[in-house]
């Protein structure tokens, strides 16, 4: 479900479902945000995609599509690194739950591990279950690299809180059938998330934002003890050694995706410069911790319901 297979295969044979159609239909039922909201939800890994442009003038574009609003999942990020860090100081040993296809990875190859994987939403559903929670009858599409999130939606866990799930790939491809030149765009800042939340779209992001949760925490007892596992490969051997009490580590950072989610099957491209542009991005976040990123959001969402 990772669709490492979809951008590797020589001949093009091989595709993943596409709710492209049902986006739009959404977008038009809408009748301009005025029937329901549709707010889109974007991954922190955009931020290395569209390279021709500026990241607000992407954000412009999408708005332009008839979303109400762009909100980053990398927010959803902040809330689940703080969320992950208490679980994890109470439980002592966890594994992480952002990455659809690692969990289920877990699920159907190490069973014996099913109860370490973290009890938390990924993000994208967290940063969603906000919304829904303070806008009832919104509607959600996350937009990232990753193909494994048109599985996670339809988790019961997830489908209360999430719509449909697109691809950047798809994005571009709306994007030409718009004829929308995003680089002759006027920008929309996009400042949602702490630097941690956005880091998590690279290999080791998710961790040292979890160290950083426990630390903001005030939480000295516990020593965080993680292993990054860059690709399937890496989590798979993590996870035998686990499995046999052989791990000497006390938390799985687990991406299925080698770079992590710059690596995704739906990425416009695949390179070592997309985990400088991440951490670019990570830099340019206003709040620079976690409890700044939530408390703050909380705010001006308070503020625009009243």
């Amino acid at each position: 479900s990772c669709g490492a297979c979809v951008y590797t295969c020589p001949f093009g044979a091989i595709s993943d479902k596409s709710y492209i159609v049902d986006i739009i239909d959404m977008l038009k039922k809408s009748d301009n945000n005025r029937n329901y909201k549709v707010y889109a939800v974007v991954a922190p890994s955009i931020a290395s995609q569209f390279s021709y442009a500026k990241l607000d003038q992407v954000v412009t574009a999408i708005k332009m599509l008839g979303f109400h609003s762009v909100v980053e999942a990398a927010l959803g990020a902040d809330m689940v690194a703080y969320k992950e860090a208490q679980e994890l100081a109470e439980k002592g040993f966890l594994t992480s739950s952002c990455c659809p296809a690692f969990v289920m990875y877990i699920k159907q190859s190490f069973p014996m591990l099913k109860d370490k994987i973290s009890h938390n939403l990924s993000p994208m559903a967290e940063i969603s279950r906000y919304i829904k929670e303070n806008d009832p009858t919104a509607k959600i599409v996350f937009i990232g690299p990753c193909t494994a999130k048109k599985m996670e939606v339809k988790w019961d866990t997830v489908k209360p809180y999430v719509d449909y799930a697109m691809t950047f790939e798809e994005l571009q491809a709306i994007f030409d059938s718009k004829d929308i030149e995003l680089a002759e765009l006027d920008g929309t800042a996009l400042d949602n998330a702490s630097y941690y939340g956005r880091i998590f779209a690279r290999c080791g992001g998710l961790g040292d934002a979890v160290a950083e949760a426990l630390k903001e925490q005030g939480n000295e007892e516990f020593v965080l003890n993680g292993i990054s596992c860059d690709g399937i490969e890496e989590c798979k051997r993590a996870l035998m050694r686990a499995s046999k009490n052989a791990l000497p580590n006390n938390f799985i950072e687990g991406m299925a995706c080698v770079g992590g989610c710059i690596g995704g099957a739906g990425c416009l491209t695949h390179g070592e410069k997309n985990k400088s542009e991440v951490d670019k991005y990570g830099m340019l976040a206003h709040e620079k911790t976690i409890k700044e990123a939530i408390q703050t959001f909380a705010d001006i969402d308070a503020n625009v319901q009243k």
